[in-house]
């Protein structure tokens, strides 16, 4: 316990001596979250400062593992990290899909080459993945879905279609949430890259 205490004094120094001010206060519109991305802009100085200096500590995601560009930070150091930055207020110097939804899959079940691939891209903020959930006839009632992916062997094919793809206007990439084929009992997930 000692050792967490001194990680967050630590913690609590870096963040008071790096946080610029302005990324003390609440964002109060969307160009005030960094989402990152190809084409990404930032909307002032001190939210791009305030980016490269988490992203180069690994902290836009303190938990994953260095080697795919996060903090490597076990669970009581990430809830300090959290506690200190709410306690000065700072803002996530990155906000993305793929840190919330398509990078935890990735690391539970994605193989070493896919982690390798996409996980250091999205922890250093240079791909914006969109979301395909919902689709004509089902919404976003993931139990009713109708588009599948069917293994060739080697990769899948999606047939169906997505309706809705959230921020695709400004994705690099795009996930998907399918039917399994029928020999599967469990919904698959599917991630490609896209350009506009």
């Amino acid at each position: 316990m000692a050792d967490l205490e001194q990680f967050r004094r630590e913690t609590r120094a870096w963040l008071e001596a790096n946080c610029p001010p302005e990324m003390r206060r609440p964002a109060v519109s969307d160009a005030d979250v960094f989402w990152g991305g190809r084409n990404a802009k930032f909307s002032s100085e001190p939210q791009r400062v305030w980016f490269e200096r988490m992203r180069d500590r690994g902290w836009t995601v303190p938990d994953w593992p260095r080697e795919y560009g996060g903090g490597g930070l076990d669970p009581a150091e990430t809830k300090v990290l959290r506690e200190e930055m709410a306690a000065i207020g700072a803002r996530p110097p990155l906000s993305s899909f793929g840190i919330w939804m398509l990078g935890p899959a990735l690391l539970k079940y994605g193989s070493e080459a896919q982690k390798r691939e996409h996980l250091p891209r999205i922890a250093a903020g240079l791909i914006r993945w969109c979301q395909g959930y919902s689709e004509p006839n089902a919404g976003s009632d993931l139990a009713s879905l109708q588009t599948r992916a069917e293994s060739d062997g080697d990769d899948f094919i999606i047939n169906g279609q997505k309706i809705w793809t959230s921020h695709a206007n400004y994705a690099t990439g795009f996930f998907a949430s399918c039917e399994p084929i029928p020999t599967r009992k469990s919904m698959t997930a599917s991630a490609s890259s896209c350009s506009t």
